[in-house]
């Protein structure tokens, strides 16, 4: 008889705890609720289409394509400028052809061919390809179409080849020039002739 009154009481033990608990909660052994909310600590992921999230990111001088002269018509190279990023706030330059020879420096002076196009339109501004003009700079001169043009031509061999991105700041003698003055532009060069100071 004891042990039946033990048992009773086991039983009784065990319905009262069950009447206490929610109904369908299971036993679990994830710590108690903390007052955290939801996803905290999990790194925030980034907001908008993958186009404007790239967007946010500058271009490079690799993101711009060069069709070589007549493959896509045309005189000089073609340009293509490219989507899903923003036009670069410096100087880029990337070299398409090595060229021969001694390269540009302080002192000397460079003749070359180039076409300029610009970043938003994709308008071709200017190109002396095919054209009895080229365009000279001499360095160590205050008067260039822009400023950078010594920065972005150093080094640079006879006939070779550099892209140059010059962002619009970086524009000078604008109201003279082929290209609007808030305008980024893409040049393509190719280089006549480089003289190196005596």
């Amino acid at each position: 008889m004891r042990n039946a009154g033990k048992i009773m009481t086991v039983v009784a033990f065990a319905a009262a705890l069950a009447a206490c608990s929610p109904p369908g909660e299971q036993p679990s052994d994830v710590p108690p609720d903390t007052g955290a909310s939801p996803g905290a600590g999990v790194p925030e992921q980034p907001t908008g289409s993958p186009g404007e999230r790239e967007s946010r990111e500058e271009c490079t001088a690799e993101d711009i394509a060069v069709t070589e002269e007549g493959e896509a018509g045309g005189e000089g190279p073609q340009v293509t400028i490219p989507e899903g990023c923003a036009a670069p706030t410096g100087l880029l330059t990337r070299e398409l052809d090595e060229g021969v020879g001694p390269g540009a420096e302080p002192g000397g002076m460079v003749e070359f061919d180039y076409t300029m196009v610009g970043w938003s339109s994709g308008e071709v501004y200017r190109s002396t390809f095919g054209e009895p003009d080229t365009e000279t700079v001499e360095f160590g001169q205050e008067q260039q179409r822009f400023d950078v043009w010594e920065e972005a031509l150093v080094d640079i061999k006879e006939r070779g080849r550099r892209l140059i991105v010059v962002p619009a700041d970086l524009q000078s003698g604008a109201e003279s020039g082929p290209a609007p003055v808030d305008e980024t532009v893409v040049v393509v060069t190719e280089v006549v002739g480089v003289e190196t100071p005596q």
